[in-house]
């Protein structure tokens, strides 16, 4: 008779056992996925917090004084736009959205212009945009308060500098300097304030959050400071370090979750197996009599094992899915469609878990594979 038809025969005659195993390591993948998840969902989150909270690197040009800076919201100086290419290749700032900021007196109300360009990614990566605010050739994007004190709708024609755009948009109110800004699209603004080729400022988000990194600002510097001499590197501290520490919280979170949750369920595998090779030593005894080497008699518990974590591994992966996506949103208020179930996880969980519960086998299947046989048969007589 076959492995696999041993196997098969002895799930089914011990069928309440191996169904607690199977609930065991199907709890184990469940709970796993359901932490990463709704960690990775949860990081998810605060990106999109930050693009209403704004980017957490400032980068201006060589010169630039702070405290002129602070005080009128925007550099007096400017930068060539080739500085962007430089910023390719390193690995500490990513979403750049290079700026062009001037103030304008348009329509007797001071208005803050600002140019923007779409975020540009690090080494050439394609990322779903996050930052979100991209205007369209021609057109406007208002804040709220200038809209509302110079009477502008959406859909509306206006002149700027002598020249005509159209409103896409008018933001909603929130309360700081952008219910005065006026968005347009970064060439256009190069254009009419005769800055070709120039910007003056570009924002980044900070990519390193590692606590090993004491000084995430002198981090940023030594990488930053080569590739743009005399650039005047800010680092939004509050916004970086609010970011830094949910994304450290998630892992310290899963690291200290998980493995209490994976020796759990290795000891009661561990257990139900030695259960089941001590209910099977008269088995056990027959089959080394027979001729069985302990190389198949290791088989048949082991393909038992993997077996079981094969059919624990795809409940967990349908019971973790169905929690992240379901209860985790009503728990923790995640964006419907903020946690995703894709094709890698699922496939690491139907590999790693038969795996887990071989390994989780390993010590009752090397005491089913020493004992004498003899000795075996002869205390079952």
């Amino acid at each position: 008779m076959s492995i696999l038809r041993l196997v098969t025969k002895e799930l089914l005659l011990r069928r309440w056992s191996a169904l607690l195993a199977v609930s065991a390591l199907g709890a184990t993948v469940a709970a796993a996925l359901f932490f990463f998840l709704l960690a990775r969902s949860n990081e998810g989150e605060t990106r999109i917090l930050q693009r209403d909270m704004g980017l957490n690197i400032l980068i201006l040009p060589p010169g630039t004084s702070l405290d002129a800076y602070w005080a009128q919201g925007l550099a007096p100086g400017s930068m060539p736009v080739e500085f962007l290419l430089e910023l390719e290749d390193q690995g500490v700032a990513n979403r750049l959205v290079p700026m062009i900021k001037r103030r304008h007196n348009w329509q007797g109300r001071e208005v803050l212009l600002t140019g923007i360009s779409g975020e540009i990614f690090k080494q050439g990566k394609t990322m779903k945009p996050v930052f979100g605010r991209v205007v369209e050739p021609g057109s406007l994007v208002l804040g709220d308060e200038i809209a509302r004190l110079l009477s502008l709708e959406e859909g509306a024609s206006v002149e700027l500098l002598g020249r005509t755009f159209s409103i896409s948009r008018v933001l909603a109110p929130v309360g700081d300097e952008q219910d005065v800004q006026v968005f347009l699209d970064l060439g256009d603004a190069q254009s009419l304030l005769d800055l070709d080729g120039r910007i003056t400022e570009i924002e980044a988000l900070e990519c390193h959050c590692s606590e090993e990194v004491a000084d995430p600002l002198a981090a940023l510097r030594v990488e930053l400071d080569p590739l743009m001499p005399g650039a005047v590197i800010v680092r939004r501290e509050a916004l970086a370090d609010a970011r830094r520490d949910q994304r450290q919280l998630a892992g310290r979170f899963l690291q200290s979750g998980f493995p209490v949750i994976a020796g759990l369920c290795a000891l009661l595998v561990g257990a139900l197996c030695m259960l089941n090779v001590r209910e099977r030593r008269a088995e056990i005894g027959v089959l080394r009599a027979l001729g069985k080497s302990s190389g198949q008699v290791a088989a048949l518990f082991l393909g038992r094992a993997a077996f079981l974590g094969l059919l624990g591994g795809a409940t967990g992966v349908l019971l973790g899915g169905f929690l992240a996506s379901d209860l985790g949103r009503v728990l923790f208020e995640t964006r419907a469609g903020a946690v995703n179930l894709e094709l890698d996880l699922v496939l690491v969980a139907l590999f790693v878990t038969p795996a887990f519960a071989a390994v989780a086998s390993l010590i009752p299947v090397a005491l089913a594979v020493i004992q004498d046989p003899v000795r075996v048969l002869g205390e079952t007589s």
